[in-house]
C-alpha cells in the first residue's frame, strides 16, 4: 500500500505542531476581526437587541 510520512521523531510532535498552528491562526483571525458594532447592551437609546430590561 503506502507509507506513512513521519515528520517528527515521536508520536505527539505532529499533533502538538498542528494544535499550535491552529491556535495561532485562530488568534490572528480574532485580532483582525474586532467588531464593536454589535455590542447588544444598553449603550444605545433602547432600539432593541438581546439585552432587554425586565418590566
Amino acid at each position: 500500500m503506502g507509507e506513512v510520512i513521519e515528520i517528527s521523531s515521536n508520536q505527539y510532535g505532529l499533533s502538538l505542531f498542528s494544535g499550535m498552528i491552529s491556535l495561532l491562526a485562530l488568534g490572528v483571525y480574532t485580532l483582525l476581526t474586532v467588531d464593536t458594532g454589535n455590542d447588544d447592551d444598553d449603550s444605545d437609546s433602547g432600539s432593541g437587541g438581546l439585552m432587554q430590561p425586565v418590566n
